[in-house]
């Protein structure tokens, strides 16, 4: 059976035609070259070391959940945050006697939002 390289979507090439894949260099590295593949971009940073250099980076060494106050606090936040109610609809659910008794750092839907403005962003895509 012929190797698989040569062989495409059920068409047979012919060894000879397939350009050259593999090329050495002075220090007989061997470099393979893909064709139609992504590319690689040099420099930048990582996005864990763009984390790091967040002007908060350091209130997050002493509080894994800042800018909220506690796990408690983090999770009523990603709770509001992630569903689909109006500011409104939280303001009147951070005024119930439930909630008002939880130790909070933000007590509207105003405080909330200003606080997910300060975590950080996702990574971004080069195109």
């Amino acid at each position: 059976m012929e190797h698989p390289s040569f062989m495409m979507a059920d068409k047979h090439v012919d060894p000879k035609e397939v350009p050259q894949l593999s090329t050495n260099n002075k220090l007989g590295c061997v470099l393979d070259i893909f064709h139609s593949t992504g590319e690689i971009f040099d420099g930048g940073q990582t996005f864990l070391a763009w984390f790091h250099l967040d002007i908060y980076a350091s209130q997050c060494q002493q509080n894994l959940y800042y800018p909220f106050a506690s796990l408690v606090d983090w999770e009523i936040a990603n709770f509001l945050l992630t569903s689909r109610l109006s500011m409104r609809a939280i303001d009147k659910f951070l005024s119930l006697c439930l909630t008002n008794s939880l130790p909070l750092s933000f007590s509207t839907a105003k405080e909330l939002c200003s606080h997910a403005e300060m975590l950080p962003s996702g990574p971004h895509w080069n195109a």
